[in-house]
């Protein structure tokens, strides 16, 4: 397998991101459109529970096997060794989703998000497994293989919504919402089926390497999967504080809806590019055996994205009521859009910088800067919904996002310091 250079690695990411999120987006617009805001609440309040399943199985894995598989020769072994802690963390977490499916609907204060919870449940298996083989082929300098099959699982998706719009008017509320989960597991399975195909190991595992892939991955999974919880617990306060404040349960649902079905994901748009750039870095920076070279590339790396995020940032400002009005057909979206825009230029060096720390073998401190800025959100979302409604919930994302990002450089430049002197 022939080995990439870094800007060649990226430029591929990048270039199929444009693909992935052009569809994705065009996804999330003709879903938006086709469920309506209330459908789109619940199927978020069904993803972040999916989310908390997949967190365990498939977080820190494919980051430390790109990062080992760098850094090895024994790369065969690697991605063997990676795969079957996939195999049995997806089984047992995606059973542990099927199994308890009825209890988590309950808990989180909406029934409908059953059907969703039961279409997920075999993607945590099947998610595990592709972030295996994306590692893998990115820590050995090929990001060809996992660009290509996220392109066809978007593909897959889509033409599954599109195929199903005749059907949605038909459906009750949770089964339209669960429409998106149904896409995302047929496009799951044929990313898998292809990368599998494509990357398929050479030599038997040579040295016990579990060991090792478990300590390094541990670290970014506790993060995300402390992230993750403290995310769930923000989508179902969001409602009940609205609910407070004077509005009704369905109408507080599409307003969570709008906010992370709809404008989230535009204020993540800067990830065309800089989660390309995140994802490359870590194999990178882990590959330097140079303190100035890396230092050179960790320093390019975030220049980048911060200048990619202010882009994005201006032009999300300035066109916002123009997405919430012509895209959405909702001028609320606009309004929470122009308002949240900023926060476009922080999330590209707070995704390149996480991939940076990775690399640096640093996942403890990402750790913490996570679960400190999710405690902020949580906190803050619970002050201010009530009182200022889905704006209240937008500030508190963005606080926490930012409370994230200042920890990581203080942690990034303590290391830079230290390794200095």
């Amino acid at each position: 397998m022939k080995k990439q250079s870094l800007k060649k690695q990226t430029a591929v990411m990048a270039a199929c991101n444009v693909g992935i999120r052009g569809l994705g987006f065009v996804l999330r617009l003709i879903t938006a459109r086709l469920l309506g805001p209330e459908a789109v609440g619940v199927m978020e309040l069904a993803g972040q529970a999916h989310m908390l399943a997949l967190t365990p199985a498939a977080a820190g894995l494919p980051t430390a096997v790109s990062r080992m598989t760098a850094q090895t020769e024994n790369k065969e072994g690697v991605l063997l060794a990676a795969r079957k802690m996939a195999l049995r963390l997806g089984l047992l977490m995606g059973g542990g989703l099927l199994v308890f499916a009825p209890v988590i609907a309950r808990l989180m204060g909406d029934e409908r998000i059953l059907p969703s919870l039961f279409m997920y449940a075999p993607c945590v298996l099947l998610i595990g497994l592709s972030g295996v083989y994306r590692g893998y082929s990115l820590g050995r300098g090929n990001a060809w293989p996992p660009a290509f099959c996220e392109m066809t699982e978007q593909m897959v998706r889509l033409t599954v919504v599109l195929g199903a719009g005749v059907l949605v008017s038909r459906l009750t509320v949770g089964w339209r919402a669960a429409v998106a989960a149904f896409a995302t597991v047929l496009g799951e399975g044929m990313g898998l089926c292809l990368i599998a195909l494509w990357l398929r190991p050479g030599e038997k595992e040579k040295a016990p390497v579990e060991k090792q892939l478990f300590r390094q991955a541990l670290p970014i999974t506790l993060n995300r999967l402390s992230h993750t919880l403290l995310r769930t617990i923000c989508s179902v306060m969001i409602p009940l504080r609205l609910c407070a404040s004077g509005l009704s349960h369905a109408e507080a649902i599409s307003r969570m809806g709008m906010l992370n079905g709809m404008v989230m994901p535009m204020i993540f748009l800067p990830g065309i590019f800089s989660g390309a750039l995140g994802t490359v870095s870590t194999p990178a920076v882990a590959g330097c055996t140079s303190c100035a070279r890396q230092r050179r590339m960790t320093e390019r790396l975030l220049l980048t994205a911060a200048l990619a995020g202010c882009i994005c940032a201006g032009v999300l400002y300035g066109f916002a009521f123009w997405i919430g009005e012509r895209l959405y057909g909702l001028p609320e979206v606009g309004n929470l859009l122009q308002v949240m825009s900023p926060l476009a230029a922080f999330l590209p060096v707070q995704q390149v910088l996480s991939g940076i720390m990775a690399g640096l073998g640093l996942q403890r401190k990402s750790f913490y800067a996570g679960l400190m800025g999710a405690g902020v959100t949580l906190g803050l979302t619970w002050l201010w919904t009530k009182e200022q409604g889905i704006f209240g919930a937008g500030y508190a994302h963005m606080v926490g996002h930012v409370v994230t990002l200042v920890v990581c450089l203080i942690s990034f430049l303590m290391h830079q310091k230290t390794a200095d002197a």
